[in-house]
């Protein structure tokens, strides 16, 4: 099978774990996730004496192989894990294609690629008879139901619509960081269900109003205000790249609805499938429309160089950190 992480704890429930299964993907939170999940799903609340782990840059397949085939005096399964695996299964190809088709009885073998393409002989045999969870990125419409289902289930909150789409605009779409403020408005607030309010009081303070405020303004066209904003963030103490990261996520969700408009979507449709917070759509609509086409193709190239200059990529006669981030905001908002 071929699932998305999001949905393989259920099935595993369901089913059980096979003997060979392939977390793929970047978004950590979810690897530790699935993982977690296949240990509890073998070893319930005991102690998991027969859970190994193993870097992939230096095991060997035969100490792997005689870990899984050996008897623990603790457990009645075993199960290794085989972390950062892309070269252990580029090396080991053949023995693991082998071993798909004759795995070791009461045994689970855990492969973590960040990369596994799925038209390979090895990838069709393990989805065949094993498992392929994909541990990647959620964002939008997807991003929005795990937020949702994780505040409930997890945390026994829940959120409107409004706080989801701000909460996700505010932290952006690192899953550990949403968990971490889950947790943190499940324990801060004494409502069960948790609001825009909730969300702007307890995410960030006065910093989040002052960074809406100075987004607005460069969506309006208010370069001076936008500047002033900016200045009492950095005065405070704000990090300039947290700082940044905030300008990015929503930037970027411009310069994707300008790709899908240049390709014949509709403006407001793009911005809205590009995951522009919904009640900001009418506003970033008129921005994209004064700032011209031309313009808004250069918004990924603009935001690149500032994340360059902040990490030193270019010291050479660069300017002070603060001014690469004041001569952006003066030309995402149309004023160079």
């Amino acid at each position: 099978m071929r699932k998305h992480a999001t949905e393989f704890a259920g099935v595993i429930d369901a089913q059980g774990v096979p003997p060979v299964v392939v977390l793929v993907g970047g978004e950590e939170f979810l690897v530790r996730q699935s993982a977690a999940a296949i240990a509890g799903a073998i070893f319930g609340d005991d102690a998991d004496e027969g859970l190994s782990r193993r870097n992939g840059d230096d095991v060997q397949w035969r100490d792997v192989h005689d870990e899984l085939a050996t008897v623990s005096m603790f457990a009645s399964q075993r199960v290794v894990f085989v972390e950062r695996a892309d070269e252990f299964i580029k090396k080991n190809r053949p023995v693991l294609e082998n071993y798909v088709a004759g795995p070791v009885r009461n045994s689970v073998l855990v492969l973590q690629p960040k990369s596994f393409p799925g038209n390979t002989r090895l990838a069709k045999a393990v989805a065949k008879s094993g498992a392929v969870v994909e541990c990647t990125e959620l964002e939008g419409a997807a991003l929005a139901r795990w937020l949702g289902a994780t505040a409930k289930e997890q945390h026994g909150i829940e959120l409107t619509r409004d706080a989801a789409a701000l909460l996700i605009e505010l932290v952006g779409s690192r899953l550990s960081q949403l968990e971490s403020e889950l947790a943190k408005l499940a324990s801060c607030s004494s409502a069960d269900r948790i609001d825009v309010e909730v969300v702007r009081s307890l995410v960030g303070g006065w910093q989040v109003q002052s960074t809406f405020d100075m987004l607005s303004a460069l969506r309006r066209g208010h370069t001076g205000q936008a500047l002033v904003e900016f200045g009492r963030l950095y005065e405070s103490g704000e990090a300039l790249p947290k700082l940044m990261g905030g300008v990015a996520y929503v930037y970027r969700r411009l310069a994707r609805a300008t790709e899908m408009a240049r390709q014949g979507k509709g403006l407001n449709q793009a911005l809205k499938d590009a995951g522009v917070f919904y009640k900001e759509i009418d506003e970033s609509n008129r921005y994209m429309r004064r700032i011209g086409r031309d313009e808004a193709e250069q918004i990924l190239g603009r935001l690149l160089a500032v994340d360059k200059g902040l990490k030193g990529a270019d010291d050479a006669g660069r300017l002070p950190d603060h001014l690469l981030v004041e001569r952006l905001l003066v030309q995402l908002a149309g004023a160079a």
